[in-house]
This record gives C-alpha cells, structure tokens and sequence, in this order.
C-alpha cells in the first residue's frame, strides 16, 4: 500500500531532494553561462594587447567559434541521454569541459590553442543543452517543475555575470582557471544522484526505476499512477516496430510542440539576448558615447539585474501562466529596445548632449530585466514539457540544434549588422522580430503549469491543445 508522504515536513524532503538532484545540472550550467559571457571580458583584453593582434574578423571568431560546434554536440547529446543516460552523459561531459578552460588558461599567445578551448566548451554546451532541461523535468515533480526548470535559466546568467565580475578585476587566463571548478563541482555531485526513471524504464529496469523515483516523489497514490503511465506508455513504444517509431515525427505530440519551440527559440534569439551577452563591452562602449557611465560598469549592473530577473522569472514560472510571463516579458523587452533604438538614432543625427545620457543605460537595464524574466528562460524550460515521452530526445534535440545553428550565426553577423545598419537599425531590428514572435507565439502557445508531463502529452495526442481565451 501507498504510504501517506502528504505531511509538511514530508513534502519538504522530498522538495529539498528534488533540489538536490538539480543542483549538479545547475553547476554545470554555470559553467556553461562562464563559456557564453568570456568573449566580453576576453575579446576588450585581447584587442588590447599588441601580442595577439585581434582585428575585428578575428574577433568575431573568438565570440562566435564557441557557438559553432554547439549544433553538433545538441545532436550529439540528444543521442546520448538516450544511449547512455541523462547521469552518466552529465558525467561524461564534465571533463571535456575541464580540459577546454584548460586550454585557454595555458595558451598564452597561441590563437590556435585559444580557439580550440573555446570550440571544446562550446561543444559541452552544446553537449547538455537537451539534456539539461530533461534531466530536471524528470526527476521534480509538477507544481516543483515550474521553480526549479527557470533556476537553470538563472545559473546560466549567474555564469554569465560571474565572467564579467572576475574579467573585470582579472586576467582573462586566470577566470579560465577558476571556471573548472564548476564542471569538477558537477562531477562530484552527479556521482551520488539517481538516473532519470524515464530512462530507467526505457531499458527495462523497473524496479531500480521505481526505487528513484520513490526516493524524489514520494509514494503516494498520485505518484504510483503517474509512475504507472509512465511505464505504459514506455511500454508500447518498445512493441513499436521501426516503422511505427518513424511515424512518431508526423505525430501531433511531436510535431506541434516542434513548430512552437522553433518559433519560440528564434523569437528569443532574433530579440538580441546573445549578441548583448557575447559582445557586451563593444556593444555598451558603442551605445554609451557621451554617456556619464562607463561601460564596465553598466555591465556590473546590467549583470545584476540578469540575476535579478532570473530569480524574478523562476517566481514567475512558479505563480505566473506561461502565456501571461511570456507576453509580459516580451512588451517589455520591445518597448525597451524601441526606446533604445530611437534614442541611437537621435543622437547620431541630432547630437543629444550629456542631460539624456541615462536613456541607453536605463533601456538596456530595462531590456536585460524583461527578456531575463520569461524570454530567455520559458523556451528551455517548455523545452522539458511539450514533447512527450517517446520522442523527447529527438525533439529537444532537434529545437536545441536549431537554437545553437541560429545563436552561431545572430552571434557572428552582429559585428556586420553593427558596422552597416548601426547599433540603432540592430536594435530596431531585435525590436521587430520579438513583436513578430510574439504575436505568433499568443495564438499558438499552450499552458502547461502544473501539469503532469504525461498529461500534456495526451493534451497534444488528442489534438486537443486549447488556447485559454485570455491572457
């Protein structure tokens, strides 16, 4: 019989147990937030320096070369979990990661060296991107999911702002050295913590499956029948013939949620947070000609409120509807960039003087805040919850290789969209596209707050996926 585990205190060891288990993705995240923030810190030090001779192509290359082979680990890695287990590939990822800041730390003058580190990292991230998300969502339960899924949207810009902190106080070769402590950090937690029990049951280990989940979601009668779908429905997919699996892709439970992320994903890369996170320094320093602020500074704070606004987003998963944070985040961070753009363009046509110089630095605060709090983070976090569970491998790792092709090359064409459209046409242009994405994203996106997994699988199964009438 089911044992009652629906005290307070019970609940609470099993919240904290829950947490626990996230925490190895959430450090290794971090260092995959170090990997996306260094080109700021790394690329003004570098330019700087009359040894390594960094022109602006060059420099466009040691931003970028990181996202490059980020395609290539997501399907790498979406195959993995799938072979090897969401645990073990965490395992299994953490040294690469190790060895690249490795490599950066000891390069000294060699390009070469530099840009293999940072092509190793990237591909870790690229590596734990699909399984990251899927991890977490597998292992917390419904009402938990919606805090814990957007903290691994906060340790990516905890990460990030971590880079920009020690950047600006150390040499570029000592913060390669002490981001190893993150994925060796992973490692020593990941060691002790449970496999997915999806993954479990996939490869027909039932019993140890229910053991972990039993340990994390406690045996009550709600969990023992949301295990039990479980089991069935991994069940049916392995009496699947090859045949009948490759008819899962024109499947609504595979396709439809396919067709939002892809909108999902390009709207957040297409409004700009990457370009701002990878080139942070040269886009503030172009921005804030004339401004009473420095450009280090504005990227402190601007780190601060990305921090800020990630706590403020995993509050919002948590009490907020999906659609209703998705909307919020999404006028906020176009008005932001409008206000922005119009204030660029005014003053480079009409000179403003020093007594409106705060505009760009409160826009650009105002900016990171909105697109932090639902934009960044919802598509990862919704990543873990529209697929079901015969085809989520597949599909977080196709919307994942999209999102890293697409952040390669929004990545390694704003250096270009800079130089001819100026800083005020690529804001404008961040503007539009979120404006566009989001009303797209208003008439297709589902709620899915505190629903089981399964239960939004049948949701898409049933054709059946319905658009509250209001925000």
């Amino acid at each position: 019989m089911a044992q009652d585990t629906s005290s307070a205190s019970s609940i609470f060891v099993l919240r904290a147990r829950q947490a626990l288990i996230a925490l190895g993705p959430i450090l290794i995240t971090i260092s995959l937030g170090l990997a996306e923030g260094y080109s700021a810190i790394l690329l003004p030090q570098l330019e700087n320096d009359p040894a390594w001779n960094v022109d602006t192509n060059m420099a466009s290359w040691i931003a970028s070369i990181a996202t490059l082979p980020m395609s290539i680990g997501c399907v790498l890695g979406g195959w993995l979990m799938e072979t090897i287990g969401r645990k073990l590939l965490h395992l299994a990822t953490c040294l690469p990661n190790i060895i690249g800041w490795l490599l950066i730390a000891f390069c000294e003058n060699n390009m070469e060296l530099l840009l293999l580190g940072r092509f190793i990292t990237g591909m870790c991230v690229g590596v734990l991107s699909p399984v990251l998300i899927i991890y977490v969502a597998e292992t917390s339960d419904p009402v938990f999911r919606g805090f814990l899924l957007p903290s691994v949207s906060l340790a990516l810009n905890f990460g990030i702002a971590i880079s920009h902190i020690m950047g600006t106080y150390l040499d570029w070769d000592m913060v390669a050295w002490l981001a190893c402590f993150y994925p060796t950090g992973c490692f020593l937690i990941m060691v002790f913590m449970p496999e997915s029990p999806t993954y479990l049951i996939k490869k027909g280990r039932v019993e140890k499956a229910q053991e972990e989940f039993f340990w994390f979601r406690g045996d009550t009668l709600n969990s023992r029948q949301e295990l039990d779908t479980i089991i069935n429905n991994q069940q049916q997919q392995l009496t699947l013939t090859i045949k009948e699996q490759l008819k899962i892709v024109f499947e609504p439970e595979f396709y439809k949620p396919l067709l939002i992320l892809l909108i999902f994903f390009s709207t957040m890369q297409w409004a700009g947070n990457n370009p701002v996170a990878f080139y942070t320094i040269n886009i503030l320093q172009e921005v804030l000609k004339g401004s009473i602020v420095d450009a280090y500074t504005s990227m402190l704070i601007m780190d601060g409120v990305r921090i800020c606004a990630s706590i403020l987003g995993c509050f919002g998963q948590r009490f907020l509807k999906r659609r209703l944070l998705m909307v919020l985040s999404c006028l906020g961070t176009i008005i932001s960039l409008i206000i922005l753009s119009i204030y660029l363009y005014a003053i480079d046509h009409y000179n403003f003087k020093q007594d409106l110089s705060l505009i760009p630095v409160i826009s650009l605060v105002s900016y990171v805040l909105f697109i932090n709090v639902g934009l960044l983070p919802l598509p990862y976090s919704m990543s873990g919850e529209l697929f079901g569970q015969r085809c989520r491998g597949l599909g977080s790792g196709i919307v994942t290789l999209f999102n890293m092709i697409l952040m390669f090359v929004v990545v390694k064409i704003t250096p270009w969209m800079f130089d001819t459209w100026k800083s005020y046409g690529t804001f404008a242009l961040f503007a539009i596209s979120c404006l566009v994405g989001m009303t797209v994203l208003v008439v297709v996106l589902p709620e899915t707050k505190d629903k089981p997994l399964h239960v939004i699988e049948e949701d898409f199964r049933r054709k059946k996926v319905t658009v509250p009438p209001r925000i």
